[in-house]
């Protein structure tokens, strides 16, 4: 037992050492774009900041209720946040788990099983978690200013909320644990990407579909009574979240028995879960492991496509069309896509629900709205296309040498990825415009233009992201969301707003 807890505390100094050489070994160049990066993740966490500050102070400033208002509003958050860990926790696990670079490595060497798996499941937390924490910490800062709470307080809120997040994250590693364990296939992973992505759309609409604005509009209810029992009401009382959210009004208001009860139900919960999954990996893990490296077998029909008839009609064409083939079926196989492509279809029900809802009189107001809802769906748009079109050339990857070298020329990689990913972006932006002037009952004369420089728009964005990704590739990142995040989708996203 004590040389698995030595060889698990050198699995993550290994961590440290790891992080230590990165940062050390940083070009000129790297220090230069992390620290613009930096400096632009700052001036947003500080818009995030300065709109919750906001909230939370009219909110505390109701009278009589004001202080109920702010701790349902603190309870609602925790428990989104936790319903999201837990999403991401599913999606996240099974690759950190059974598919990092490093795994292959870690079970030639002589560690226990169960070491690996815990090592794993640090990873798992952190990048499961990481983006919402920080999210989450201007608004606690802005609940500490605005309640005069303290330092303690601060402090009381990063202890627990470790544990917090751990128990979010537990959900997502006992899936991954169980379902490589009964099912173990390469294949389960793209199975638990879709359902991730299912799920996280699950929650994001159920929240929408909520009305959460009954928080801040008490008019919205008949009865005072009925929006005094909403905002008393536990919020999942049978979750982290609301444990949390007691514990932190407890500590607010000085009632330290009841903050000791709750911390020590999160802490003592989250030892025995975590207990458990140790026990259960020591047999579960290696055999789930051992699966994951399976792969399926091939199957391929004959079948002539649509793309090789048409080559054979037009041949001038038969490079756009071998290419537009190449795309289609590399979409078919990368689930990547098919998950996002669910988030996007939740994203759209959302918008056209928040449209049709929007309490509009006049038609002036309307075709107001349907003017001011060209940018809005251009945002969508552009963030779209960094998803689809900015890193397609990049995805190409080591094999890009292949088209090359091959007799074809560069505008005909050029348009088949534009023709492939382009044409479905413009006519999504023709359906959402058009769809959302329908809601609102816009003029005819407003939604006609509104349509027509929608669409003409989402060509140019289009175009925009194929050239943009064509000047910046970057072929050694196997990360889409690297190559999203580079200064070269920045400066995308920047030119695209402009």
């Amino acid at each position: 037992m004590l040389r698995c807890y030595n060889m698990y505390f050198i699995l993550i100094k290994r961590k440290f050492k790891s992080f230590k050489n990165t940062i050390s070994n940083f070009t000129l160049w790297q220090f230069i774009k992390n620290s613009i990066f930096m400096f632009a993740g700052s001036v947003l966490l500080f818009a995030i900041y300065i709109a919750f500050y906001k909230v939370i102070k009219y909110l505390n400033n109701v009278e009589l209720i004001g202080n109920m208002l702010t701790w349902k509003l603190t309870s609602i958050i925790f428990l989104m946040s936790f319903s999201m860990i837990i999403v991401s926790s599913i999606i996240i696990s099974m690759t950190t788990l059974y598919y990092s670079f490093d795994l292959k490595f870690l079970f030639s060497m002589p560690i226990d099983a169960k070491t690996i798996f815990m090592d794993k499941v640090i990873d798992t937390v952190f990048y499961s978690s990481w983006t919402l924490m920080v999210i989450l910490m201007p608004y606690i800062i802005a609940l500490i200013q605005i309640k005069k709470l303290g330092f303690m307080f601060f402090v009381s809120y990063f202890i627990l909320l470790i544990p917090f997040i751990a128990l979010a994250c537990v959900f997502g590693i006992l899936f991954s644990l169980l379902l490589m364990r009964f099912f173990p296939s390469s294949r389960t992973r793209d199975i638990t990407w879709l359902l991730g992505s299912l799920s996280i759309s699950l929650v994001y609409i159920a929240f929408r579909f909520s009305k959460p604005e009954k928080l801040i509009r008490p008019d919205t209810l008949q009865i005072v009574a009925q929006y005094i029992n909403y905002l008393q009401a536990p919020t999942a009382s049978y979750l982290p979240s609301w444990w949390l959210t007691k514990a932190m009004l407890s500590f607010s208001s000085n009632d330290f028995s009841s903050f000791l009860k709750y911390s020590g139900l999160i802490l003592f919960v989250c030892v025995i879960v975590y207990l458990a999954i140790y026990y259960l990996s020591g047999d579960m893990y290696p055999l789930g492991f051992n699966g994951a490296q399976n792969t399926p077998r091939f199957k391929s029909k004959r079948n002539r496509t649509f793309e090789s008839i048409m080559s054979d009609k037009f041949q001038f064409l038969k490079p756009f069309f071998l290419l537009f083939s190449k795309e289609r079926k590399n979409f078919q196989r990368d689930v990547r896509y098919w998950s996002q492509i669910i988030l996007i279809i939740a994203l759209i029900f959302v918008y056209l629900f928040s449209v049709r809802n929007l309490p509009l009189d006049t038609p002036d107001m309307k075709s107001f709205v349907s003017f001011l809802n060209i940018g809005i769906v251009g945002f969508v748009i552009s963030a779209i296309a960094l998803r689809f079109l900015f890193p397609s050339i990049s995805l190409e990857g080591k094999s890009f040498w292949i088209l090359k070298s091959a007799p074809l020329k560069i505008e005909d990689i050029i348009y088949s990825k534009l023709a492939f990913y382009g044409l479905p972006v413009v006519l999504l932006c023709f359906l959402l415009i058009s769809l959302s002037n329908y809601l609102l009952g816009a003029d005819a004369f407003i939604s006609a233009i509104s349509v027509f420089s929608a669409t003409i728009m989402s060509f140019a964005i289009s175009v925009m992201a194929i050239g943009f990704g064509g000047i910046f590739p970057d072929f050694k990142v196997e990360n889409i969301h690297k190559i999203e995040s580079s200064y070269g989708g920045f400066i995308f996203m920047a030119s695209s707003m402009g």
